[in-house]
């Protein structure tokens, strides 16, 4: 097996932006000007730069020179995603169908030169000469995409109790966002550049196995869902449809906000469209369950009353806009292929970048979630779910 994986997609390189440079860029790109710097910060990203911001943008300030500020995420794309402007674009133009259809996202707002997406050289610094006596050097940069996109308020789904019947409206959030987009299409959706994170394309991941392996004590869970998902489940999705979906509806993805009645929260959007792909629902519905378990052991349940409160959000889900019988007979593996890819790619990213705590934060124990998956039986989980 090929273990030389400098030049996979799973090398690429977040620009280095820091926080003055975001603002820079945010003024020269696009016009924001910012009067108190104090409440621009970085969010943590997994790939790319995300700065929040809060200002005036040119555009909007009136004849008398009155204006009022909002906030905003400038999003500097990794060296890999930007070489495909057209997958951006894709991107882009999906959010404005999404906000079309009434639903709650970012919204990538013009530049001054009138586009949704700029193309700048940025730069990143790295370490040159002997172990004695280093020097730090500037290392030129590919193009790096950068976008203004409106910020959206709310809690993240991870910051409040993950309820079952939050789980079920989540379920049912997912499927009307399904259904928007079931008439959607744009051709930049076929440039899809992280296809790591693609189950459909799984195979991709079969020679990080035995790296990531390296970090885990019994790596034989890895491998069992691995040829499990690509014997079983791969062959049949040529009978399946392809749909437009999110790709990655995690518990920091998804927004909350108190109810009406201030006793309970409810889905009030989603964010991060970055691995929108043209793929299948039932990964789309997979990939939540996966996070939503997760979540639910994070908050205290065991392993087994969190994978049978995912079902909570499969039958919200299926109340919308229902799995055929033949995609759901791929939901378990599904569900299971998410939680591989999740710790093969945490694992293997945590050696390029050992600082980077927010890449180790879940991976170990997303292993022993997958480790107690398993062990019970497609047939019984899938009764549990069914039974919720």
């Amino acid at each position: 097996m090929d273990n030389d994986l400098t030049g996979g997609q799973l090398t690429l390189t977040r620009p280095y932006v820091d926080k003055q440079g975001a603002i820079k860029l945010a003024d020269l790109l696009f016009g924001l000007r910012i009067s108190d710097l104090s409440h621009a910060k970085e969010f943590v990203s997994y790939d790319d730069r995300n700065f929040y911001l809060k200002g005036v943008l040119l555009s909007q300030e009136n004849k008398q020179g009155n204006f009022s500020e909002d906030e905003f995420v400038l999003k500097i794309l990794n060296d890999v995603d930007s070489q495909n402007i057209s997958y951006v674009n894709a991107q882009n133009t999906l959010l404005l169908h999404l906000k079309e259809h009434g639903f709650v996202c970012p919204v990538p707002v013009k530049s001054l030169s009138g586009e949704l997406t700029m193309e700048c050289q940025l730069s990143s610094y790295g370490l040159s000469g002997s172990k004695e006596n280093p020097k730090i050097q500037e290392i030129p940069r590919e193009i790096n995409a950068v976008r203004l996109l409106s910020y959206v308020p709310g809690k993240l789904l991870k910051d409040v109790r993950c309820t079952n019947d939050l789980l079920f409206n989540l379920g049912r959030y997912i499927a009307k966002m399904n259904k928007a987009l079931q008439s959607f299409q744009h051709a930049g959706l076929s440039d899809l550049v992280k296809q790591e994170w693609d189950l459909a394309q799984l195979t991709n991941l079969e020679s990080y196995i035995s790296v990531a392996s390296q970090g885990v004590k019994d790596s034989k869970p890895l491998q069992d869902v691995f040829n499990i998902f690509v014997n079983r489940v791969i062959p049949k999705l040529v009978n399946l449809d392809k749909h437009v979906i999110h790709g990655d509806l995690n518990d920091e993805n998804i927004l909350v906000a108190p109810s009406q009645r201030g006793d309970i929260h409810e889905i009030a959007g989603i964010i991060d469209f970055g691995d929108t792909s043209d793929s299948y629902r039932v990964f789309e519905v997979a990939i939540c369950m996966m996070y939503m378990i997760m979540l639910r052991v994070q908050q205290g349940d065991t392993h087994q009353e969190a994978i049978r409160s995912a079902g909570h959000l499969l039958r919200g889900y299926q109340s919308v806009y229902s799995l055929s019988h033949s995609e759901l007979d791929l939901l378990y593996w599904s569900v299971a292929a998410r939680f591989l890819q999740s710790c093969v790619i945490g694992i293997y990213k945590q050696t390029l970048e050992p600082e980077n705590v927010y890449l180790s934060q879940t991976y170990h124990l997303g292993f022993k979630v997958l480790s107690s998956y398993i062990a019970s039986s497609e047939e019984e989980t899938l009764n549990s779910w069914f039974s919720t």
